[in-house]
């Protein structure tokens, strides 16, 4: 799986008010985070809604944020359901156990591609052969810890902070080439409610923040939510291939050669 994640263990000056991290608290982010990932990775099958933000540095240097609502279903061990809207995208996917189907919903075109069996398996294939970086899916792997730290270089821990009115622990992590901050909501259901990449090495650092507003570990997902009917006039296309990371900032569609 591609590490996406990055985790952190050091010392890190929390400014703007805020009370100053100390470094033998690492240890106490390393476990805020492995027990939401844990929590996570148990659940036979969970679904969430959100906002992810992105921002382009332009030319001139000016930061401007793109924004989309998202909704994920993952029920474990090989079947997904995401859809991704914008105010001028409409992106929907289908993993069923053995195919990865697309749709561009504004120009209603769908694409089908043979996948592996299992998720994590699926979700390389996508990626390694197509280019596929779908956000959140980082939340659906089997091992969620051992992705996200797999490249850690340090972890902090900066307390409670709250995220929409929900008490969270704010916690930040660094790797070689992006930093991340993750916030966890305190109490006996760890869920990630936000995080924040930083492209620390990309001209003008650009920002990925993900904003989690529900989670759902107790309703049931049936398996027609990861069933693919085509829309009436939905015309087949070939699923193009694309080099990876090349649709690092936006998710990959079907598209006309």
């Amino acid at each position: 799986m591609q590490n996406r994640w990055c985790v952190i263990c050091g010392f890190l000056l929390y400014s703007c008010g805020a009370a100053a991290a100390q470094t033998n608290q690492a240890p106490e982010a390393e476990r805020v985070l492995r027990d939401a990932c844990q929590y996570l990775a148990a659940a036979p099958f969970f679904s969430l809604t959100g906002e992810i933000w992105r921002e382009h540095v332009r030319d001139s240097g000016q930061k401007v944020q793109f924004s989309r609502t998202v909704s994920l279903e993952i029920k474990r061990p090989n079947q997904l359901h995401m859809n991704l809207q914008s105010p001028h995208s409409e992106r929907t996917f289908w993993y069923d156990g053995k195919s990865l189907t697309i749709l561009d919903g504004k120009r209603n075109l769908y694409s089908v591609a043979p996948m592996p069996h299992t998720l994590d398996a699926a979700l390389d294939e996508a990626h390694d052969q197509f280019g596929i970086d779908l956000p959140l899916v980082d939340l659906a792997v089997s091992d969620p810890y051992k992705n996200a730290t797999a490249k850690v270089l340090t972890s902090t821990y900066y307390g409670l902070a709250p995220v929409c009115g929900v008490q969270c622990h704010h916690l930040a992590f660094t790797q070689e080439n992006v930093d991340w901050q993750v916030w966890v909501q305190e109490g006996p259901r760890p869920f990630i409610r936000k995080f924040v990449i930083t492209h620390k090495n990309e001209p003008g650092s650009p920002e990925f923040t993900a904003l989690i507003t529900d989670w759902n570990l107790t309703q049931p997902i049936s398996d027609f939510a990861f069933l693919f009917e085509a829309p009436r006039g939905a015309a087949k296309i070939e699923m193009r291939k694309e080099p990876p990371g090349a649709e690092e900032h936006s998710e990959t569609a079907p598209k006309k050669p």
